[in-house]
């Protein structure tokens, strides 16, 4: 495989649809090298879903707008460093999922992220003419900056990724950004995203948060140092 260049991604729209789940539940999904981090007494598994405007590698666009559905989950390395596991990626242009794809090692699932025009916003997941996720909402407000130690920056502001390599090797990637802001957001979740990844959901609504907008990079993960 070629080497990976950094990549500048700008977001906008992104929503996240967090759960709380059994630790248990969450262990037995990610690489055994890594340890499932809990708070308020729960491991979390989160649906990110956002517009990518642009994806570049040292200002050279290399793929354009397409919507983008990540499931993941909140993890420590091996040095107790905080970081996320990808479970899920799916993608509607096949560049931008490829491109993520390869910077997290996990191959891009064959439902399709999409969002709706309708006077509230809907952002949807179909696999063919099921539907396997539905988020409905609106948002407004100020963007303000994330209470530290709070369960939101818990759940959103993290700037590691956590993958294996093709021959077992343990894997870290960087993500630097701007602080994340959230506004106000409320939100109707149906479906279950979380059986894409062979989790079980809970019955209770899950926990919603909205920025309008970020620009990201995102290094190719490296072998973590001793």
């Amino acid at each position: 495989m070629v080497a990976l260049r950094p990549l500048q991604v700008t977001l906008d729209d992104v929503c996240f649809c967090h759960w709380p789940v059994s630790e248990a539940a969450v262990r037995s999904a990610v690489p055994d090298w890594l340890t499932v981090e809990t708070a308020d007494g729960d491991a979390w598994v989160s649906a990110v879903v956002a517009t990518v405007d642009r994806v570049e590698t040292f200002g050279i666009e290399v793929a354009g707008p397409s919507e983008l559905l990540t499931v993941r989950t909140y993890v420590r390395g091996p040095t107790g460093q905080r970081g996320v596991c990808v479970l899920g990626l799916f993608g509607d242009d096949r560049r931008t999922a490829t491109a993520v794809s390869e910077l997290f090692r996990i191959t891009v699932g064959d439902a399709v992220p999409r969002t709706l025009s309708t006077a509230d916003r809907r952002r949807v997941l179909d696999a063919g003419e099921r539907r396997l996720f539905e988020c409905r909402y609106t948002s407004g407000g100020e963007p303000v900056a994330l209470p530290p130690d709070s369960l939101a920056a818990f759940l959103v502001d993290r700037q590691r990724y956590f993958t294996t390599g093709r021959f077992g090797t343990h894997l870290v990637g960087s993500v630097g950004h701007d602080p994340w802001r959230l506004d106000r957001v409320d939100a109707t979740v149906t479906g279950s995203v979380l059986s894409i990844v062979d989790i079980s959901a809970p019955n209770s609504d899950p926990l919603v948060h909205h920025s309008p907008a970020l620009r990201v990079s995102v290094a190719p993960p490296v072998p973590p140092e001793p």
